[in-house]
């Protein structure tokens, strides 16, 4: 498969499930059958983008290193070229006109992608980035380079397996990318199933996605509007939570003073994933890309919606900045993550100096994952660490999901969290060092039940921060998504107009739906946070001096570090 096969476009009228050409790249790291250099564990499984890999730093930083890389593709018939979208976020930051001491920090979240091609004028087998990457780390003591494969995440927290919860599940027969199912084998949820009452969150009336009725009233703001959305009607500036999930769509509840959809920074979109090509595949809209001509609901069809309604409920005065990252497949690259984060920062940033049509971001929600293939390696994904790591130096607090498998496999970025004795009140960290000031932690969240105790699909470890609601929760959903299922009854009523029906399975008009997953513990706890700092704001008697930049990013951790306390225990080492 050239590249150029990979990256043609698709015909107009196919949906876009994945992105453009994703879904034609896609690899599983199978570790019976895997590339393996001598004396290295053996993998674990994971799924990549086969032609593409991850470099710290600014592209033409990477040293001897890359001429090593090239060398290795070479032998085997392959080219190696930098991703045109790195270098067009590197002229982005370059039209941002940032001082040096401000440009430090925004270059320090700086990762790249390296993408694989067949030599002109060869023939060679496809790219495999794996197979590159493990004959390049028998050089990398000696180059201190430090490459990575290119992860494929999954909304809901599993990157190797499923979804959120839903019904019937998205991932049996028929597949709609391949077969074998590309994240693992055998798959979770298929028959035999490993834990048989995992299944039960995805069933109606157990936690399912399914319509419900609100009848309560809606969450009520304190503050009127101000000159600006992030502003109220006295100056005192809301919290900011940056969704980054398959965007929000129509609502009630969620108009344009709670809810800023696809936002730009420097007139390019934050989050990349691209417009539908009619409303009815766009998954915060009709919800059918991936069937489109079946009209099942995607996987994914509404995640972004839910999880703003869930953080409006907790913190009604925030604003949530909508970013779409992915489709209704659930499904994106780290790559394209690794952007739209660079993108944020950037927003971030210039908020923070005043710039017009930026404003600062507060806490950042993810409600996705993978699990990585060798988790001992300390140098292993840098790139996406080291972006996390730029945005919580500059006061963002950063909450994630802990993913939906049972499982005590550390998930990413879940377990970049600090790792704690959770039996200790406060909670301190395994290995000291970790809640440093200058970083406001990581928060991985599992899942609660309804009745409080934890949902038997929340994975678990020292990883994990702690849990909040997620399992049979309430939220909005896209009022104009309405599936290919329908009500069992329907007949006339004795009105005019009127009809008798039973429910419709997956007909959200009524604008609320009852779904299950840590993607949804997450933001009930992003939500909390939001609150937290805007009670310290309202009790604020005057702004703080805005002093240097220095000083305003350690006043802006401070606060953000406050507000993990409150609502976490965590405290920052001395």
């Amino acid at each position: 498969m050239s590249n150029d096969a990979a990256d043609r476009p698709r015909p107009k009228g196919d949906g876009e499930p994945i992105g453009p050409s994703l879904d034609w790249r896609l690899r599983v790291l199978d570790p019976a059958t895997a590339v393996r250099r001598g004396g290295s564990p053996v993998p674990r499984p994971t799924a990549y983008v086969s032609d593409r890999f991850l470099v710290p730093g600014l592209p033409g930083a990477v040293g001897d290193e890359l001429d090593d890389v090239q060398q290795i593709a070479g032998r085997r018939g392959w080219s190696v070229t930098v991703e045109p979208g790195d270098l067009e976020d590197l002229e982005l930051l370059r039209r941002a006109d940032l001082d040096q001491e401000v440009l430090a920090g925004v270059e320090a979240a700086w990762g790249y992608g390296l993408l694989l091609a067949p030599s002109d004028g060869t023939v060679s087998e496809p790219p495999d980035a794996w197979e590159l990457l493990e004959e390049f780390e028998d050089r990398r003591a000696k180059s201190g380079a430090a490459l990575g494969l290119d992860h494929v995440l999954v909304a809901g927290g599993p990157a190797v397996h499923g979804a959120p919860y839903t019904q019937p599940h998205p991932y049996t027969q028929p597949h709609p990318y391949t077969q074998p199912h590309p994240y693992t084998q055998p798959h979770p949820y298929t028959q035999p199933h490993p834990a048989g009452a995992l299944a039960e969150y995805g069933a109606a009336g157990w936690g399912g996605r399914s319509p419900v009725t609100w009848v309560g009233p809606r969450p009520a703001r304190r503050h009127g509007p101000g000159r600006t959305v992030d502003r109220t009607a006295k100056g005192t500036r809301r919290p900011v939570v940056a969704v980054l999930d398959t965007g929000t769509g129509p609502h009630p509840w969620l108009d344009e003073s709670v809810v800023v959809r696809n936002p730009t920074v420097l007139g390019q979109p934050i989050g990349l994933f691209p417009t539908a090509s009619s409303p009815l595949r766009d998954c915060e809209h009709g919800g059918m890309g991936v069937f489109p001509l079946t009209g099942g609901l995607d996987p994914c069809a509404g995640h972004g919606t839910f999880i703003a309604g869930l953080i409006h409920q907790r913190c009604p005065d925030a604003v949530v900045l909508s970013c779409r990252l992915y489709g209704g497949a659930g499904i994106i690259s780290e790559w394209e993550m690794l952007r739209s984060l660079r993108r944020l920062l950037l927003f971030h940033v210039l908020g923070m100096l005043g710039r017009p049509g930026c404003y600062p971001v507060d806490v950042l929600n993810l409600s996705l994952g993978y699990y990585h293939e060798r988790p001992q390696d300390v140098a292993f994904d840098d790139p996406f660490a080291r972006c996390l790591a730029a945005l919580r130096r500059h006061g963002v607090a950063v909450v994630v999901s802990a993913g939906n498998e049972a499982d005590p496999r550390p998930l990413y970025p879940a377990a970049f969290s600090p790792w704690l004795d959770r039996a200790a009140v406060p909670p301190v960290p395994l290995h000291p060092g970790e809640l440093t000031r200058a970083e406001p932690a990581i928060l991985s969240v599992g899942a609660l039940n309804p009745d409080g105790t934890t949902a038997l699909i929340s994975n678990d470890g020292d990883w994990v921060t702690c849990r909040r609601p997620g399992a049979a929760v309430v939220s909005t959903l896209p009022t104009s998504m309405n599936g290919s299922s329908t009500s069992s009854r329907s007949l006339p009523g004795g009105g005019p107009g009127e009809r008798r029906t039973t429910i419709d399975p997956d007909g959200f008009g009524g604008g609320f739906g009852v779904w299950s997953g840590t993607s949804f513990a997450a933001p009930v706890l992003a939500g909390e946070v939001a609150a937290a700092l805007l009670e310290r704001r309202e009790g604020e008697v005057a702004p703080a001096a805005a002093g240097g930049w220095v000083d305003q990013v350690r006043a802006r951790c401070e606060h953000t570090w406050k507000a993990i306390t409150a609502t976490t225990g965590l405290v920052p080492e001395a």
